[in-house]
C-alpha cells in the first residue's frame, strides 16, 4: 500500500522527524509543508531536510492550498512555481473542490505542474470527473470514528484516505480496514486539531526495513 505523510512539524522544531532512514524504510512519499505551501522565500532548513531526503530516495510532494476552488489561480500557479526550490517530485493539492462546478478551477491547477506526480485532496469522493485529473486522489480525510461510519468499501482503485485519531491499540486495525477499501494513505494516532504536526506514534519507534513495511500496511 502507499503510505503518504503529510509532515507539517518544521524541521528545525522536530528534527528527528525529518530523519531520512525511517521515511525510506517505510516506503512513505511525504508532504512538504513550509509555511501553507512553499513560503515567501527559500527555507535554509527545509532545504536540508528536503535535499537530504532526496539522497536517501524518498518521494515528496509540495503542499499547495486550493481553498476548494477560490484561491486566485495566480496564486496557485505562483506557489506550485516556488517548490522549483525544493526537490519535490510533484504537488499535493489540498482542499481540491469535488462538486463539478470547481473542475475548472482544479483542472487548470494540474495543468501547471509541468513534470511530477500529482495528489488532489478533496477530503471526499468526488464527482468522478476528477478521476483522471491525478495519479492518486484522496477521497477521505477525517478520524477515525468518522471512518468507522463510512462505508465505502471499496473505494475507487487509486484512492487513498487520510484516517487520524486512531486508538494505538486499533492501528493495526484501522490499517487492515484501509487496505480493504482503498491503495493506501496514512493511519495515525496523532488528533486534531494539528494531525499532521509530527510522525504518528508507529513510525517513531525504531524501525527496520521489514517492521515499518508491516506497520505502513
Amino acid at each position: 500500500m502507499t503510505l503518504l505523510l503529510p509532515l507539517y512539524a518544521h524541521p528545525a522544531e522536530d528534527p528527528r522527524a525529518w530523519r531520512p532512514a525511517p521515511l525510506r524504510n517505510a516506503g512513505a512519499t511525504v508532504i512538504v509543508n513550509v509555511h501553507d505551501g512553499p513560503g515567501e522565500a527559500l527555507d535554509p532548513a527545509y532545504q536540508e531536510v528536503t535535499a537530504d531526503l532526496q539522497t536517501a530516495g524518498v518521494a515528496m510532494l509540495g503542499y499547495v492550498d486550493l481553498d476548494y476552488g477560490r484561491r486566485p489561480f495566480q496564486q496557485v500557479t505562483a506557489d506550485v512555481a516556488a517548490w522549483r526550490r525544493y526537490p519535490v517530485g510533484g504537488i499535493f493539492f489540498d482542499q481540491a473542490p469535488s462538486a463539478v462546478s470547481g473542475l475548472s478551477a482544479v483542472s487548470r491547477a494540474v495543468s501547471c505542474v509541468r513534470d511530477g506526480h500529482v495528489v488532489l485532496n478533496p477530503g471526499t469522493r468526488p464527482h468522478p470527473a476528477y478521476s483522471p485529473l491525478a495519479e492518486r486522489i484522496c477521497t477521505f480525510e477525517g478520524p477515525w470514528q468518522a471512518y468507522l461510519d463510512d462505508g465505502r468499501e471499496p473505494d475507487w482503485p487509486h484512492a487513498l484516505h487520510l484516517v487520524y485519531g486512531v486508538p494505538p491499540r486499533l492501528l493495526g486495525e484501522a490499517a487492515l480496514r484501509m487496505s480493504r477499501r482503498c491503495a493506501g494513505g496514512l493511519v495515525s494516532d496523532l488528533t486534531a486539531p494539528l494531525p499532521y504536526l509530527g510522525l504518528p506514534g508507529w513510525l517513531r519507534l525504531p524501525v527496520t526495513a521489514s517492521s515499518a513495511t508491516q506497520a505502513a500496511r
